[in-house]
């Protein structure tokens, strides 16, 4: 049986429009939850979400940097 893996793209500056990375996020938190293989790929702008200041400081803002910090290291990749 082969295996397939969810790829989730977000290329939009996450300090003004934080909401395509925190569906990437999101969805590959849900697929990697239901023993899928995920990975969030971050091209463009989205790769400030690795810089210091790089996420707005809104409500969706702060719920992505949760995410981030719960992606390092957990059960889907994350790769730039």
């Amino acid at each position: 049986m082969s295996r397939r893996k969810l790829i989730f793209f977000a290329g939009a500056d996450p300090r003004t429009n934080p909401r395509p990375s925190w569906l990437a996020y999101h969805f590959a938190s849900a697929a990697a939850g239901a023993g899928l293989d995920a990975e969030v790929r971050l091209a463009g702008d989205a790769v400030r979400l690795a810089q210091p200041g790089g996420i707005a400081d809104t409500p969706q803002g702060d719920e992505l940097r949760e995410k981030v910090k719960m992606a390092v290291g957990g059960p889907f990749l994350v790769s730039l």
